[in-house]
């Protein structure tokens, strides 16, 4: 298989900057932002004083007072909507700039060089937000191995061949739910912590000061664990989403995401079932609420 493109919806590009960007972003989000220079990049989350996710973010350090927040699943109205709440007299600005920016991915099966040279690109570490000519170049870790994340403007040309087809995202999709890696904002919401998804790994520093939720984090990372966890499933059929699931009729799990297939109305998807139920998704599978059909583990 060669070099596959593929291009994402983006739901919110947002833009911080002024002198408090840094201490503000540091009690907002969950990474620890003074370990982040210019030139870098992180995954962070905001969280509710709950703990449950509002929105995920690809955090880029563009500046010593400037970051952008690159949300694929949230409004940039939400997200300034979100850390605007908690001002007071802090200097902080924040801008939307969705419009003006799309994204792209660069995947192949077994070579990160073959990906990196089509792009331009010699080397990249893992927390590297690479300022290209035109837009940034990042490793996303919510995305499989392999894959280089492109932030490009809307109105200009890019890098890659222009003979390169834009293919179908399921595929990527497919490949990020086997590698158990999940979407938040989408996947894990403001119904889920973060460890029910696996986001503490890469999205959340345990050793960082105060910040929205921090408690309920220290807490679930004292005790170890939590009742219930995201699994990529498969099924058919248009439940709706969120889309309860039963066992026995018992609600034990909410299915979050759908991705169809090309075959028919098969589709792939996440959902987060409690710690009880799991056995009964590998075995039989779950029932939708209101249906017969079954969503059935992904395989």
């Amino acid at each position: 298989m060669s070099i596959q493109l593929f291009e994402f919806s983006i739901a919110g590009v947002v833009r911080v900057s002024g002198e408090d960007a840094l201490p503000y972003l540091q009690s907002q989000l969950t990474i620890n932002l003074n370990k982040i220079p210019v030139l870098s990049t992180r995954p962070g989350l905001r969280l509710s004083l709950k703990g449950k996710v509002l929105f995920g973010a690809q955090v880029i350090r563009s500046g010593e007072e400037e970051y952008f927040l690159v949300c694929r699943d949230t409004p940039a109205s939400e997200v300034i909507g979100l850390l605007e709440k908690n001002i007071v007299a802090d200097e902080v600005e924040f801008s939307d700039l969705s419009n003006q920016w799309k994204l792209f991915s660069l995947f192949h099966p077994s070579s990160m060089d073959e990906v990196l040279a089509i792009s331009g690109i010699e080397e990249l570490s893992p927390n590297e937000a690479r300022q290209l000519e035109k837009g940034w170049a990042f490793l996303n870790p919510y995305l499989p191995g392999k894959s280089l994340s492109l932030l490009h403007p809307a109105d200009s040309s890019h890098p890659w061949p222009n003979d390169l087809p834009v293919a179908d995202s399921t595929e990527l999709e497919y490949l990020r739910l086997q590698e158990n890696l999940f979407r938040p904002g989408l996947e894990i919401g403001d119904t889920e912590f973060p460890q029910e998804g696996g986001l503490e790994e890469k999205s959340v520093d345990f050793d960082k000061g105060c910040y929205l939720g921090q408690e309920v984090m220290a807490r679930i990372h004292a005790m170890g664990k939590v009742r219930k966890q995201a699994v990529a499933v498969r099924g058919t059929g248009k439940p709706g989403l969120p889309c309860p699931l039963l066992d026995q009729g018992k609600a034990v799990g909410t299915l979050k995401s759908q991705f169809p297939l090309s075959s028919g109305d098969e589709w792939i998807g996440t959902a987060v079932v409690h710690e009880n139920a799991l056995s009964e998704l590998h075995n039989e599978g779950l029932q939708f609420e209101n249906s017969e059909q079954r969503v059935q583990i992904l395989s």
